[in-house]
């Protein structure tokens, strides 16, 4: 006799939003809290509105943009080292070539700049595949590189840009004002164009088959080499995106910028944001909130008086908190399985 069984996750009877809940839950997570933070803040300042909000998007979307760049990469099985000296290379690039430009000028500069950078990251990924050094000593290298790169280009701060490029990051000609529209609709844009093309499309769920296992994705016919080039180059992209968003909202380049402390941030954010630092698994959606949360702590912590070492001691225990709650699911699925 063939035994039933009645469990619903064997037998796919599971209701509908309880298999949504477990694919996204994490994601749905990190956007709560969010909320919750922003929500807080609220009662911890006199007057909180637009302004408040413009701010919180408009200083928190290059390090988004950061973590996406990094998420694409470590989804697909590496890490990158050298984004945030790719972010300082392209802010001060963009800061000198733009300066006294008109308006589509500096959109023809960005474009230039934003596929100049994903050509060069992609080389990145090439050396990794040819040397098989691995990536952290490849991009470590890099990060270096790229930072004296940018001290090349701009050796002092300054530089300049069109005030309507600008507006596109920051919804103001200023960079400073109360309208966050255009930063939330360019990140909703961007983020959600990459997030179908990583799960809608063959070459985008070949990254995750690359994290996932490697042998299995070569065994099916994929590229492996590939994919990585691949990763690195989308990396290398929107790491330039970052830096635009930073020349928009500085109004010039910094090449004296650290670029490393960057990097570390962008790695937090992403493990905040659920993507396992093993590949394979997480969504570049949960990195919008996670980015925002880790620029927001700073304000909170400081309307609360606490000191701003210490607010580096929180930041550090969040995302040691984090790490052990993911590694907890993971162990729990891999035992489940």
């Amino acid at each position: 006799m063939t035994a039933v069984t009645t469990d619903p996750l064997a037998s796919g009877t599971q209701p509908g939003w309880r298999r949504w809940l477990r694919r996204h839950g994490w994601t749905v997570g990190v956007w709560l809290l969010l909320g919750a933070l922003i929500g807080y803040y609220s009662t911890l300042i006199p007057a909180f509105g637009s302004f408040q909000v413009a701010s919180i998007v408009n200083s928190g979307a290059p390090l988004v943009f950061l973590a996406a760049a990094q998420a694409v990469i470590v989804i697909a099985g590496g890490i990158d080292l050298g984004v945030g000296g790719m972010l300082v290379l392209t802010n001060v690039t963009a800061a000198r070539f733009m300066e006294g430009q008109p308006f589509l000028a500096t959109l023809l500069i960005a474009v230039t700049i934003i596929i100049l950078a994903a050509a060069v990251n992609a080389g990145v990924g090439w050396i990794i595949n040819v040397s098989r050094v691995p990536d952290i000593v490849i991009t470590l290298g890099s990060l270096y590189f790229f930072q004296g790169l940018a001290l090349a280009v701009l050796p002092n701060p300054g530089g300049g840009t069109s005030e309507l490029f600008r507006w596109i990051f920051t919804g103001s000609r200023r960079g400073i004002g109360s309208n966050p529209y255009p930063a939330i609709a360019l990140i909703a844009i961007v983020i959600l164009g990459l997030a179908w093309w990583l799960g809608k499309t063959r070459s985008g769920l070949s990254l995750y088959a690359v994290g996932s296992n490697k042998t299995a994705a070569y065994l099916s016919g994929i590229r492996a080499a590939r994919v990585k080039i691949v990763s690195y180059a989308i990396g290398g992209a929107f790491a330039a995106m970052a830096g635009l968003a930073t020349t928009a909202i500085a109004g010039r380049g910094n090449a004296n910028t650290v670029g490393g402390n960057l990097t570390l941030r962008s790695v937090a954010a992403i493990v905040l944001g659920g993507v396992a630092l093993t590949g394979g698994i997480g969504s570049v959606i949960a990195v919008v909130p996670a980015g925002l949360i880790l620029f927001f702590l700073n304000p909170i912590l400081s309307a609360m008086g606490v000191d701003p070492n210490r607010a580096q001691v929180v930041q550090g225990v969040l995302i040691v908190l984090v790490m052990m709650v993911t590694g907890l699911i993971e162990w729990r699925r891999r035992r489940t399985t």
